[in-house]
């Protein structure tokens, strides 16, 4: 699957190229390709968000909290079609891979709820986090005007996530509760061995906005891109300590945001230009749909769960990611 969209991006980028090039003599056009090994490190997250309507004016809240620290590594290559010594039209397409664990938690909150008062918390517990992730992208961007040394474009792209999040370990507290469901106690938790779950989160992120470069000094520019961004969101939490699997997947809206800066270095034979470039990524999304959970098994039963076979659908699901990446990058353009 992951070969297979990466092998579509690179096609549809040289079919772009191929299509949009502009008819222009040599003299007054020059194409130039680059490449560039990346290195990312992840900040910030994901949370989904449940709700459930006990009746009576009661309700059950959840929250998870899956980080997003990964250091990934990755290539991204393309082509710039420069008219009279600008940039006409820019191609580009990338893709990464986490490379190592990094030591990250995944937060678990539980409350009740009741109309017209504050929710009332009976649960908190932490896990230590794996992540394997892999993300792709492609962009486009058309020079609409140029004032001196700032070009402003019209900018299209698409990404590409997938992050499948471990946790193996449990510690915090939750109140226990007696057969007419008052707290009694609490009760505290800590096992570093238990497999807690397995989250699985999908995005497909097309966008649609603006781009601009400016040439601040001889050798250094700065380019920032900003998008709209419509998401088509698939998860998937395989909760191994109720064995209950739940699935949801919905159409949300977000923004994405790029700034990079570009310091050229010293001009080598040949016509290669090589370059270092730092650079700072924001992707929000939220989406409002629902989940249906499954029990595949009976662990769940003398916590007060459904016996297995369950299926309960309709749930209240809002999923949302606030990402940052700190990139860099090693450029060579010829």
């Amino acid at each position: 699957m992951k070969k297979a969209v990466c092998a579509c991006l690179l096609i549809v980028v040289a079919a772009l190229c191929v299509s949009a090039a502009p008819n222009a003599s040599a003299d007054e056009s020059r194409v130039s390709f680059f490449v560039e090994p990346v290195l990312l490190k992840g900040l910030g997250g994901t949370a989904y968000d449940l709700s459930v309507d006990n009746g009576g004016g009661q309700s059950g809240l959840s929250r998870l909290e899956f980080p997003m620290a990964s250091l990934e590594a990755g290539v991204s290559t393309g082509l710039s079609i420069e008219k009279n010594g600008k940039r006409a039209w820019l191609f580009e397409a990338s893709i990464a891979h986490s490379t190592f664990a990094w030591p990250a938690r995944m937060n678990d909150y539980d409350w009740f709820g009741l109309t017209g008062f504050p929710s009332i918390p009976w649960s908190y517990t932490y896990s230590n986090d794996t992540t394997v992730s892999w993300r792709a992208s492609a962009g486009v961007a058309w020079t609409v005007s140029v004032f001196g040394p700032l070009s402003v474009s019209l900018y299209a792209t698409y990404h590409y996530q997938n992050a499948h999040h471990v946790e193996n370990s449990l510690t915090g507290w939750q109140y226990a509760f007696d057969t007419n469901g008052n707290p009694t106690a609490v009760g505290w938790i800590s096992d570093s061995t238990t497999d807690v779950l397995e989250y699985t989160l999908t995005a497909h992120e097309p966008g649609l906005g603006l781009m601009a470069d400016i040439q601040a000094l001889p050798g250094v520019s700065f380019e920032l891109s900003a998008c709209f961004t419509p998401v088509y969101v698939s998860d998937r939490d395989d909760h191994k300590l109720r064995s209950k699997l739940s699935t949801a997947s919905g159409w949300g809206a977000g923004a994405y945001a790029d700034l990079r800066a570009t310091f050229q270095l010293a001009r080598q034979p040949h016509h290669l230009q090589p370059y270092i470039a730092l650079e700072g990524e924001l992707i929000y999304y939220s989406v409002s749909t629902t989940q249906t959970q499954y029990w595949y098994g009976n662990l769940d039963v003398p916590y007060g769960g459904p016996g297995q076979g369950t299926t309960y659908s309709g749930i209240g699901h809002v999923i949302t990611s606030t990402q940052y990446q700190i990139g860099l990058r090693f450029g060579l353009a010829f």
